[in-house]
C-alpha cells in the first residue's frame, strides 16, 4: 500500500517523536508498502534551522530510501505563544503542501502538530479516498484548556469542533495508553472499535545502558561519586519541573547529591532564575542521539513530574529513557495517571503525590539509603520495556492495523471501518 506519513517532527530533529516516526517509515517501507514522510524544515526546540537546510517552497529528498517532501513554513526563536501558534499552523500548511506534492495514498498517518495537522490530513484523505490515522500523544485541546493557555471560548468551540471533526472521520485513531483510550472513549464518545493503544517505543539495541555509566559524568566534570538526580526530556508547562528546584535547595547543605536538568522546554528559563546561587543544580541542552544512552546512564535515579491532574493528558517519554538504561524512576504524578501505573506494574520505582517537594525528597533519601534495591528495580524496567516497548513490537503493531484496510468489505464492517461516503 501506500502509505503517507505526516509528522510535526523528524530527523535531524532530536525528539523522541521524529526518532519514531523514521523508524516506523523504515519498518513499513521493509515489509513492502511504499512510504513517503510528508513535513516541514527542521527546527525544534530553539525555532533555528537546523542540519544546514535552506528553506524553498518544496524540498524532496530521500533518506535511507524513504522519500521524504518538505514543505515551506515559518520559523521563529521567539517564546511569544502568538508567534509559536503562527509557526505551528504555517508548519502544518507546509507539511500539507508536501503531501499534495506527492503520489495519492492508501493510508495516511498524521504525526502532528496537534488539531490542525489531524485536521488538514484528515481532509487530504477524503479528497484522496485514502484511509486515516492520526496519532494522538496529546490530548488537545484539553491540555491548553487545563493550563489556561487558551480562555477565549469562541476558540475553545472551535478546537473542540475540530477535535470531534477527527474523531468522527478518522478510520484509526492511535494513543499512547490505555488511559487515554479510555477518555477517549468514555469521555468524547469515540466508537471502541476505531481506537488502538500503541505504546511509545524505544529502539533497544541503541538506549541500552552503556558499558561506563560513568563516561558521560567524566566529559561533564560531575564526580563519580556524586548521586546524580536527572531530569532528562522536554520542560514543558504541564511538566511540573519547578517542584525540584524546591527539592535542590533541601538538599543544598549535602554536597555530594546533584540535580541535572538535561533538554529544552518553555519553562526551562524560569527554572533556571529560580535556581540561581544554587550549586546543587546543573543545565544542559538536549544531547546528540549518539551520547543520549550515555547521559541517561549516567545518574543514580531518573525524574518524572508532571502538575496535579495533567497525568490524563500527558506521558512523558522521559520514563521509559530511564528504564531503557536501567535507571529507577521517581515519579511525582497522580498516582491513577498512565505513567504511575506502569511504574508501579514494572516495579521500576517510586511514586509520589505532584507537587509535593517533602515527598519526593522523602523519596530520594530511601533511594540513596537503598541503592542495591533500586539498582535492581531499575533493571526491572529494563526487562518491561523489552516485554511492551520494544521497537518490534510498535512497529509490528502498526503494520497489523494497516493489514485491515486490506480485508475484503464485509470483514472491514465487522470490525466497524465501513467507509462513510
Amino acid at each position: 500500500m501506500r502509505v503517507l506519513i505526516t509528522t510535526q517532527v523528524f530527523p535531524p530533529e532530536i525528539h523522541p517523536s521524529s526518532k519514531i516516526v523514521w523508524e516506523l517509515a523504515r519498518s513499513l517501507s521493509d515489509v513492502g508498502h511504499q512510504v513517503t514522510v510528508a513535513t516541514g524544515y527542521p527546527h525544534h526546540p530553539h525555532g533555528r534551522l537546523l542540519g544546514g537546510y535552506k528553506k524553498r517552497l518544496l524540498l524532496r529528498e530521500e533518506v535511507e530510501s524513504v522519500p521524504v517532501v518538505r514543505g515551506w513554513h515559518l520559523t521563529s526563536t521567539s517564546s511569544s505563544i502568538f508567534v509559536r501558534a503562527a509557526v505551528y499552523v504555517s508548519q502544518a500548511f507546509g507539511t500539507t503542501l508536501a503531501a499534495l506534492a506527492g503520489k495519492r495514498p492508501d493510508v495516511i498517518i498524521n504525526f502532528g502538530p496537534p488539531l490542525v495537522g489531524p485536521f488538514l490530513s484528515l481532509m487530504m484523505a477524503k479528497a484522496f479516498g485514502a484511509r486515516h490515522i492520526p496519532v494522538i500523544y496529546d490530548l488537545y485541546p484539553d491540555v491548553a484548556i487545563e493550563m489556561g493557555t487558551v480562555t477565549n471560548g469562541a476558540i475553545i468551540r472551535a478546537a473542540k469542533a475540530v477535535e470531534r471533526i477527527v474523531y468522527r472521520g478518522s478510520d484509526r485513531i492511535v494513543v499512547l495508553s490505555e488511559g487515554f483510550r479510555r477518555v477517549l472513549v468514555d469521555d468524547k464518545g469515540v466508537p471502541e472499535e476505531k481506537v488502538r493503544v500503541i505504546p511509545v517505543w524505544i529502539d533497544l539495541d541503541e538506549i541500552r545502558r552503556a558499558k561506563d555509566p560513568f563516561s558521560w559524568r567524566v566529559r561533564q566534570g560531575i564526580p563519580r561519586d556524586a548521586f546524580v538526580v536527572l531530569y532528562a526530556g522536554t520542560i514543558g508547562l504541564v511538566s511540573g519541573a519547578e517542584i525540584m528546584v524546591q527539592v535542590a535547595r533541601e538538599w543544598a547543605a549535602i554536597p555530594d547529591v546533584l540535580f541535572l536538568f538535561v533538554g529544552e522546554g518553555k519553562v526551562k528559563e524560569r527554572i533556571q532564575l529560580e535556581a540561581r546561587g544554587l550549586s546543587n543544580i546543573k543545565f544542559f541542552d538536549f544531547q546528540t542521539r549518539e551520547i543520549l544512552a550515555d547521559m541517561l546512564s549516567a545518574a543514580d535515579v531518573g525524574v518524572m513530574t508532571l502538575l496535579p491532574g495533567r497525568g490524563r493528558t500527558s506521558v512523558p517519554s522521559k520514563v521509559l529513557g530511564y528504564m531503557a538504561v536501567e535507571v529507577p524512576v521517581l515519579a511525582s504524578s497522580d498516582p491513577d495517571s498512565d505513567s504511575a501505573r506502569m511504574i508501579r506494574e514494572a516495579q521500576c520505582g517510586i511514586v509520589v503525590s505532584p507537587g509535593d517537594a517533602w515527598e519526593i525528597s522523602e523519596a530520594l533519601r530511601r533511594m540513596i539509603a537503598n541503592r542495591d534495591k533500586y539498582r535492581k528495580m531499575g533493571k526491572n524496567g529494563r526487562n518491561y520495556m523489552e516485554r511492551y516497548h520494544a521497537r518490534e513490537v510498535g512497529t509490528a503493531a502498526f503494520g497489523k492495523m494497516i493489514r485491515e484496510f486490506e480485508q475484503p468489505a464485509a470483514q472491514l464492517q465487522e470490525h466497524g471501518c465501513h467507509r462513510k461516503i
